[in-house]
This record gives C-alpha cells, structure tokens and sequence, in this order.
C-alpha cells in the first residue's frame, strides 16, 4: 500500500504548543501559525515516530502510545516536516478511518480523520516526490484543484484512489483547494 495513507486529544507532554483544530469548510484557512524551530520540529518528529512505535505488536501499535505520539507528529506536521506529515497521515487515516467500526478515534468521527488524512498525505506529496511517485495518476489530479476529476475517479480501486472511493467530489475537492493553498507554506 502506499506509505502515504496512514490527534488532536493528549496535551503534548512538556510541550505548551497545541496544533490547530482542524475543520475542512468552503473558506480556505490561512498558513498555519509556525511557532517551533526546525529544530525543535525534528525533535518533535522523531519523539513522535518514536512514541507511536513504542509496544507495538507487528503491524498494531497500542492505543496508549498512538495518544503519546500522534500529537506529537501532527504539531510536526503543522510545521512542515514531511516524515511527521506521511506517519501522521497513514495512522490517523487507518485507525481513525479504515480500521475504524465508526466510533470516534481522538476524539473524532472517521469521515473527519479521513480528510484530515488525506490533507497531510497531499501537503507531504506536495513537498516531496518520493510521497507520489508510484501513483502519479491519482496524485496529478488530487495534487492540481485546476484539473476536474476524471469519468471513474471515485470508482478507481487502485493504489492511492481506493481511500477515496465513493466519497463526494467536493469532499475531495475541498481538501486536495487547502492542501494546494498551504504548499507553499513552509520554507524548504
């Protein structure tokens, strides 16, 4: 699968930082407010990364260590970093959304989780090719709003496009306007 599928609830240990809530609407949202160092976001990351691999048993990681480190990952992320983005990305997007039996994970309903996943996998594609390069079909058109969705784009059960399957095209379509509207939001 691809790796860029994959909480706002705990506070962020001794960090006083808090990510912004995130809500999709029809108004695009402005950058978000960078407060971190780069080097305090690569800390951050990867105490992150570390945290939410910590008991994991295969391919499970346990609840306590998903609510340690996906605050962690997601202010990372809030800050540019694209290996926080892609981790964030793939565990809120499968347990919050695909492993998910509808109840809210974080504190929120899947459909929210989704987008939100699907946000941070199309900011992380927008700063890195590795993110889309094996799906580049699906990633041209969710990564460019001026491109209209192709006959069966929603239909499309392969690679990246099976997440997005049978969901409403201005979902999509909202999501794929911010992600474009933030690309270039942190200074590479």
């Amino acid at each position: 699968m691809h790796r860029s599928w994959a909480l706002l609830a705990i506070g962020l240990m001794a960090c006083h930082h808090q990510p912004p809530k995130f809500v999709l609407s029809a108004r695009l949202r402005a950058c978000p407010k960078q407060t971190l160092s780069s080097e305090e976001v690569v800390d951050l990351s990867e105490r992150g990364i570390k945290a939410v691999n910590a008991n994991r048993l295969g391919e499970h990681h346990s609840t306590q260590a998903l609510e340690t480190g996906l605050p962690l990952l997601k202010l990372a992320a809030w800050h540019g970093d694209v290996p926080a983005m892609n981790e964030y990305a793939n565990l809120i997007t499968w347990y919050g959304y695909i492993d998910n039996d509808g109840t809210p994970f974080m504190g929120r309903k899947p459909w929210q989780n989704a987008q939100e996943g699907l946000l941070f996998t199309l900011l992380a594609a927008h700063l890195s090719d590795e993110s889309w390069a094996d799906d580049r079909d699906t990633f041209t058109v969710l990564l460019d709003p001026s491109i209209p969705f192709p006959a069966g784009f929603f239909d499309d059960a392969s690679g990246a496009a099976w997440l997005i399957q049978g969901w409403p095209p201005d979902t999509v379509d909202k999501t794929r306007v911010q992600a474009y509207h933030w690309r270039d939001c942190w200074a590479q």
